[in-house]
């Protein structure tokens, strides 16, 4: 075994700066990680470089003799119980901790035990032997050639499309669905817990016991920025499959959009979730509702299950209606095909048809007639071509108190309503990026998918993009200001304010004098950079 490297267990000929990966064989690994070259079961495997470690233990490089290739050793030591000697592999507890340890020990081995059960699942990582040794407990995995998943969205322009996401995604859907139907949660989904291997498959990696996903249990927790569910920052938070919806959903949103949601235990519960725009457009819109769904902060409005995040990601609802619309209107063709007039009493059918209208326009006439003796008002109104302004709300349906008619949201100020939606749960909001618009006032909504008009099942998701106002503003007057005050009034206009400094007999130090090249009221475009001069009292 001397030939192999120890930081990567890749034959090098013994070479002390390894060619392949660069270790140096001189290298000493302390305590309380177990020193290079150890050895366990019976000589089996072979330990070399820490890759990672947490606090549950540490995650090694190893070589399996028995199968002659590289494995992936996983030491459980949790941090502050457990400690050993510099180059030495016997683990000792902390007195006093002798039954914690073992608690925290037998949950460990339960856990692992039960996600290598589940070893043929290609989008996890798969365990395949499981021991104790030195006072601890250790798994080995199968080492495979692979990058992590932040590293492939980098390479991909910073993020991918739906149809790139979609069968990378689907199978660990699959995966997640059988670990909670086998009673296990991962509760850390990330794009740091993700690897794509070289065969191009997404595999989860990551597992830790529940103690270290969740705050108030024996270890610090670790909870994943904008990916932990808003249960996991509560000490009595129940974790389900619905947690690990979140963290999903929250992967998926890095991988369409770039970057992660803003963390959920910050994230008010009223439906905000910024999509850049771009990424909007391209997106369809069953998978824009299913990224507002998966990442409710509520989680009795969160999809509950990944079978259930599968089928809203795999149909578009739209085109279901539109189906069962055509399907409708098949149906209506054909009995109007098939229908022929019968005659009445030897009266010919079409007597019959024009009788039954000029009854149908009685009827009609009647019911107007009584409807304006009733609202007259509401009849002057309409003759002069003027009607009472409506709020517009959701329309709830009479004969269907599920279905909602979504309402005009166009020209209403987003602030505005959002305060007025509360905990309605008739719609979810989704606010785009800001967007300049010479025809909308800054934090007016100016553009809204779906479109008003269009019938829909409550809790529908609604995307907004809000106007930042004209992309020319005027400066603001900023002389004799301090240098904040006329910052603040700079960047309340979408200005970049830069400074120079220079002598002033009349303006006192550390006041603003006015602009290098240009005045108070000039218009430039939003985002400009603008030069204010600063004083710096009389020359000396």
């Amino acid at each position: 075994m001397a030939q192999l490297c120890l930081g990567c267990m890749q034959k090098n000929n013994g070479e002390k700066i390894c060619p392949i990966c660069g270790f140096n064989r001189d290298t000493v690994q302390n305590a309380p990680f177990m020193p290079l070259g150890a050895e366990l079961q019976d000589g089996n495997y072979l330990v070399g470089q820490k890759i990672s470690n947490n606090a549950e233990g540490g995650k090694y490089i190893g070589y399996s003799k028995t199968m002659g290739t590289k494995v992936i050793i996983s030491e459980f030591m949790p941090a502050g119980i457990c400690g050993r000697a510099n180059g030495k592999k016997k683990v000792v507890i902390r007195s006093g901790y002798e039954n914690q340890y073992q608690q925290l020990n037998d949950d460990f081995l339960n856990y692992y035990r039960s996600v290598a059960r589940l070893r043929e699942l290609s989008a996890i990582e798969p365990i395949f032997d499981i021991f104790t040794e030195n006072g601890v407990s250790y798994t080995v995995s199968e080492s495979y050639d692979s990058i992590p998943f932040t590293e492939y969205i980098d390479r991909r322009s910073g993020s991918i499309d739906w149809n790139t996401a979609r069968p990378l995604f689907m199978p660990l859907i699959t995966a997640l669905s059988a670990l909670h139907a086998a009673g296990i949660g991962h509760y850390a989904i990330s794009p740091d817990n993700l690897v794509v291997t070289s065969s191009g498959k997404l595999r989860l990696t990551g597992f830790a016991l529940k103690d270290l996903r969740q705050t108030g249990g024996f270890f610090e927790p670790e909870l994943m920025d904008g990916c932990a569910a808003p249960e996991q920052y509560k000490e009595i938070g129940v974790l389900d499959e619905a947690t690990d919806v979140y963290g999903f959903t929250a992967t998926l949103f890095y991988a369409l959009t770039g970057r992660l949601p803003e963390n959920s235990n910050v994230r008010k519960p009223d439906g905000k979730l910024s999509i850049p725009t771009a990424v909007f457009k391209r997106l369809p819109p069953h998978v824009v509702s299913a990224l507002a769904d998966g990442l409710q902060v509520q989680k009795l409005s969160r999809i509950a299950t990944f079978e259930d995040m599968r089928t809203q990601l795999s149909s578009a609802p739209t085109v279901k209606a539109i189906q069962n619309e055509a399907n409708r209107n098949a149906i209506q063709s054909e009995v109007a095909a098939n229908y022929t007039p019968r005659k009445k009493d030897g009266v010919p059918g079409f007597v019959w048809g024009l009788l039954t209208v000029l009854a149908c326009l009685l009827i009609l006439l009647g019911a107007g007639i009584y409807w304006v003796i009733n609202n007259p008002d509401s009849f002057n109104s309409f003759i002069s071509g003027k009607q009472e302004e409506t709020e517009e709300d959701p329309v709830v349906d009479p004969d269907n108190p599920d279905m909602v008619t979504i309402p005009n949201l166009v020209g209403q100020r987003y602030n505005d309503l959002i305060a007025k939606l509360g905990t309605s749960n008739d719609f979810i909001l989704i606010k785009t990026e800001d967007e300049i618009s010479d025809k909308f006032e800054e934090g007016v909504i100016k553009f809204q998918s779906p479109e008003a008009g269009i019938t829909a099942n409550k809790g529908v998701t609604i995307v907004v993009t809000v106007s930042m106002g004209s992309a020319e503003r005027e400066l603001p007057v900023i002389a004799g200001q301090s240098i904040e005050t006329a910052v603040r009034a700079l960047n309340a206009q979408g200005f970049v304010a830069s400074g120079v400094y220079i002598s002033s007999d009349t303006v006192e130090a550390g006041k603003v004098i006015g602009y290098t090249s240009h005045s108070a009221g000039d218009k430039e475009r939003y985002g400009s950079t603008v030069v204010i001069q600063i004083s710096t009292g009389p020359e000396p």
